[in-house]
């Protein structure tokens, strides 16, 4: 042997590090963006001193996510490397709360190098959650959503420190709505399907809410000193989703922003208040641009007259209404802005119906059909002439799942005419 060292033979690793240590910044950024998970990212800018400096520049201008399940599957010093590296740059942070092992120190590294959340997006949550300290501990977070397992799992949280918050949801949960007074810039508020325990001290002092959605949820008391909160307090309101048996409509019409109403009754009795209607055609409609009505509302043709003087409304939705029939379609005669028109499982109204809709709202664009049998070919004929005879170049899309039309009209002459302006589609949208 000579005196020399003999020099290690080099590795395809070497190889591959110094191949990308040639690359120019813009394609190794092309690489961290191609990459699936940001813990693959991470592993590549630990690579080298290069990468890390290319990565951190990158990661700046990106919304970056955490799956903590990724983290879950990391030995020690790995989660250290990990969170070192990507912790100031985490926006975004996903949870599946079923069943982790480390999940008490995830969350401590999380506190500690994840200063820049915005975002939780939680999961299977239950009463008692780890993960739930974060949101006390961290203070940019702008929107969070808690998906629980059970209606009964009371939560508790702290979000005081998080000033910013603009978008909170739960679901499935059991609330009592103290957590979330005085946040001056919530926007968006949605409650679905929990159950709303002290709803008489339900707090919505939010002057800036813009949405709020109270879907399927159960209030253990009457609901009428919300409806007033409601009224009083959110007057920017613009979006409203609300079902129960228990509804004040004629709260409802005083919201003077109010744009979209999705309204749902689980009770068969249950009448559409008139007065609600009323003062809503009084003001004709005044912003309300969306209206859905779902369940089984009694409704009479003064009822449709009201309806029918909206004037603002672009989208008309009904949803589980049998009483809708095609005489009620004669008094749409005020809807000049109407260009969507959604109904579903409705047994009554016919080809008739839907023709008298046409020829009275002259900007309806889309017609959604859901579970109604009695639509037929016939309409979509009839339809085709009616776009054709308009002085307005006028084009109609209906989605037709659940009807009597069939897909052999796609075939039929004056569907494949060169004048025709309806288009039919036979699935979901």
């Amino acid at each position: 042997m000579s005196g020399k060292l003999r020099q290690s033979p080099e590795t395809g690793e070497d190889v591959l590090v110094r191949s990308l240590q040639s690359l120019p910044e813009d394609i190794i950024r092309c690489i961290f963006a191609y990459l699936p998970r940001l813990s693959d990212k991470v592993h590549l800018a630990c690579v080298d001193p290069k990468f890390r400096h290319i990565f951190e520049r990158w990661a700046r201008n990106q919304k970056n996510i955490l799956d903590a399940e990724d983290v879950e599957l990391m030995t020690l010093p790995d989660i250290i490397d990990f969170f070192t590296v990507a912790g100031p740059f985490i926006q975004v942070l996903q949870v599946d709360c079923a069943s982790f092992e480390k999940e008490s120190l995830v969350v401590e590294f999380i506190v500690e190098f994840c200063k820049n959340l915005e975002e939780i997006y939680y999961t299977n949550v239950a009463d008692e959650f780890h993960y739930r300290t974060i949101m006390a501990k961290s203070t940019k977070l702008k929107k969070v959503s808690i998906d629980c397992i059970d209606v009964d799992d009371v939560l508790t949280f702290d979000l005081e420190a998080n000033q910013d918050l603009e978008h909170f949801e739960l679901a499935h949960g059991c609330y009592s709505g103290k957590h979330l007074c005085g946040f001056s810039k919530l926007r968006t508020l949605v409650l679905r399907d929990c159950l709303l325990w002290n709803s008489g001290e339900f707090g919505i002092p939010l002057k800036s809410l813009k949405v709020l959605d109270l879907d399927d949820c159960c209030f253990e008391v009457s609901n009428q000193s919300l409806f007033d909160k409601i009224t009083e307090s959110c007057l920017e309101l613009e979006e409203l989703s609300f079902s129960g048996s228990d509804m004040n409509f004629e709260v409802i019409a005083q919201l003077p922003e109010l744009k979209r109403c999705t309204l749902k009754t689980w009770m068969t009795s249950n009448e559409l208040n008139l007065g609600f209607l009323a003062q809503l055609a009084e003001q004709k409609g005044n912003k309300l641009t969306t209206l859905h009505l779902s369940g089984q509302f009694l409704f009479t043709n003064e009822h449709v007259r009201y309806l029918g003087q909206l004037s603002s409304l672009k989208e008309l939705r009904w949803t589980n209404n049998d009483v809708l029939e095609d005489d009620h379609f004669k008094f749409f005669n005020d809807l000049p802005l109407l260009e969507t028109f959604a109904l579903s499982w409705c047994g009554q109204v016919t080809d008739l119906g839907l023709m008298r809709l046409l020829r009275k709202c002259e900007k309806l664009k889309v017609i959604d059909l859901t579970d109604c049998e009695l639509i037929t070919n016939e309409f979509v004929i009839n339809a085709i002439a009616c776009c054709a005879k308009s002085s307005l170049d006028r084009h109609l899309v209906v989605n037709s799942k659940g009807t009597k039309i069939k897909e052999t009209m796609l075939s039929h002459p004056e569907y494949l005419a060169y004048l025709n302006h309806v288009k039919l589609n036979f699935i979901d949208k």
